[in-house]
This record gives structure tokens, sequence and C-alpha cells, in this order.
């Protein structure tokens, strides 16, 4: 945890929960050189956002960006009134090892609540795990954890795994919120687990990465990666890539953890890869977006953000590329939504949302 990150992080940890649910149901369930290019070539005004097609979407949504490869999103037009609160849920709050005096409550880092069924599942910053009838709100049950619940929760049949700032990853049965097993690793578990195969993929904060058996959280591998994990891992065709505050990418085999290769990022990245075509994305706290290559993890391009919001925390990213349809798309802590060519990282677009872009980190 770095204290820098302090306040911003904590705009979006006292932000209730009605707020989050509300927006992530609306927005998730509704719908070859190394050249650096820096000089952007083309910005929309809000006059200039058209109206996307309405496309059919998924109804669950039980992981972080949807499933372990993390490349679901959801996309139509958004409405011309205010989006209605169809019901609301407040969290409580709590003190914990970093803000013994300051209260914490609302969601997680992420805020992105699993939805399955007619269910709702979300760690909130008051030490509680809640599940939530879909339709109106109502608690079905909430499991007390030691401090802030974290991650997103991911869910895999009647069993749910998420980090937390306690040190520990703790496994929930969904039914009932009755504790299946946890597991305690060196430091905090800022990043989201991804479930597959009856496996749980996890990046530590203690400078490890970790797999687990789903069903009695045995150690399967643990694999040094000498950098903290507080971004969101993704798990493709049997690899795991996965990018560290030490300014590291790497691709690791799901099968033992063992590492197929390393690329220097150079900065702090807490983004979550986007894995498409062949190439891997991510971006980092030096206000750079970087594309490899998927086999060898060579460089194939880079993109500056630069100018928008004067703060401390400069041009850098948290969010994480979602890429469709051959474009990047991502938000900078500069306040701008960037558009750029998936194969080239040339800039099509970039808009000005005034504040700063902090979402889809894990």
């Amino acid at each position: 945890m770095k204290n820098n990150r302090t306040n911003l992080k904590q705009i979006s940890l006292q932000q209730a929960i009605a707020l989050t649910v509300v927006i992530a149901l609306a927005a998730l369930l509704g719908g070859c050189a190394s050249n650096t290019v820096s000089k952007p070539v083309t910005e929309t005004k809000d006059s200039d956002v058209r109206k996307a097609e309405t496309v059919k979407t998924a109804t669950s949504m039980p992981t972080w960006l949807g499933n372990p490869a993390r490349n679901f999103y959801g996309t139509g037009p958004w409405p011309e009134k205010p989006m209605e609160v169809l019901w609301s849920f407040q969290t409580s709050y709590t003190t914990g090892r970093l803000h013994p005096t300051a209260a914490w409550g609302g969601s997680g880092w992420p805020g992105q609540p699993a939805v399955v069924g007619d269910r709702v599942y979300f760690g909130s910053a008051d030490s509680y795990v809640y599940c939530l009838k879909r339709s109106d709100g109502t608690l079905i049950w909430k499991y007390k954890t030691t401090d802030s619940a974290k991650s997103s929760p991911a869910i895999e049949g009647d069993r749910l795994v998420l980090g937390n700032l306690d040190h520990t990853v703790y496994c929930l049965n969904t039914n009932d919120g009755s504790l299946v097993w946890k597991y305690q690793t060196g430091f905090e578990t800022d990043s989201s687990p991804s479930i597959v195969n009856g496996r749980v993929y996890i990046g530590g904060e203690d400078h490890n990465y970790y797999c687990f058996d789903l069903k009695d959280g045995r150690v399967i591998f643990k694999q040094p990666l000498n950098g903290s994990v507080e971004g969101g891992t993704t798990v493709v065709d049997g690899r795991i890539y996965v990018g560290t505050e030490a300014g590291d990418l790497f691709c690791l085999s799901a099968e033992d953890g063992s590492v197929i290769w390393k690329s220097r990022i150079g900065a702090d990245s807490n983004s979550t890869p986007a894995v498409s075509n062949g190439l891997v994305y991510t971006a980092a706290e030096d206000g750079i977006i970087r594309c490899y290559r998927q086999s060898n993890g060579e460089l194939v391009w880079t993109y500056k953000a630069e100018g928008g919001i004067r703060n401390k925390e400069g041009s850098g990213f948290w969010a994480s590329p979602v890429v469709s349809n051959g474009r990047v798309y991502i938000g900078s802590n500069n306040g701008y939504m960037y558009c750029l060519t998936a194969d080239s990282g040339q800039l099509v677009w970039r808009y000005h949302a005034h504040f700063y872009c902090l979402g889809a980190k894990e």
C-alpha cells in the first residue's frame, strides 16, 4: 500500500454502495516498431459523442471484468435522462490497521460486485462481505472479516473467493456465507482472483503469486515475483499475465507457476493486462500504455499520455485497458479517456472526462 494513493483511494472507499451497485448493474449487465506515440491527433467534446448501437450482453458477472480472460465489456446508448435508483443498500464503517482513526465504508478498491442469478455479492471497506437479493437489495447474508474486504469477488458454483486488507484470502459458501477455507499470505491481497478449472489464481502484495485448490485451499504453487501485485491478473489458454509494482510484466504457466517470459515495464503497474489477437496490453503510473507480443513478451509499441488535469499523480494510469474491434480503450489519471489503434498504438481520439479516470484497475 502506498501512502501517496490514500487520498484518491478513499474517494472510492467513502462512496455509498448504492451508487456502486446501480452503476455496476447498469453498465455491466445492460449493456511492430517500439516507438512512443505522444502527440494527440483527435480530441472529442461532449457534443461529439454519438450513441452506440445496442448489443446483447451477458446477464451474469461472476468475477472482475466478467471472466478470467478479463475480456467482457458492455456497450449501448447511454440514456438521455438521469439514471433511476432502483434500490440502495447502506454499508457500515470500521477502523483498521491502515486507518486506526478514520473509519472506512462503502465498497472495496475496485467496487465491482459479482452478479450471479438472483444475487449480488461484494466486499466492503467496512470489513464485511455482503450478499444481496438482486431484485430489491434485501440482505441475504453477510460475513465479517477482520479488515477491509478489498478485491472484487470471484464466484464458481457455490464458492466465493476474494482478497482482504488483513492479509487473508477467503473462500465462502455462496448459499449462506459460511467460511469454507482461508489462507494467510505475507501481506495484503488487493488483487482480484480468477477461478479456472477448480483452481484459484491471485497475486499478493507479499511479492508472490498463488494458486489454490478451490475445494480446500491447498496451495498448488507459490511463485515469487519480486514485486507487489496490486492489479488483477488475466488467465488465457493456460497462461497467466500479471504486472507488478516493481515494474515487470510476467507470463506464467497456469499449471505450475513457472515463468514463461518476463518483460520490463519500468514503472509501477496496477493494470489488469488485456490479451487480444496475440498481443498483451497494459498501462503504468508513468503514463505509458504498452503493448507486448503474447508469444515472447517483445515490446511492440508504446503510447504516452500527456496533459490534462494537473495533480500529484500526473498523467499516470491506474485503470486497465479494454480491447474491442481493433481499438484499445483506457482512462487516465489526467482526466482523459483514450482510444488507440490496437495494432500500432496510434491515437484515434481522446475525451476530456474532467476528473481522474481511476476505474477498471483490478
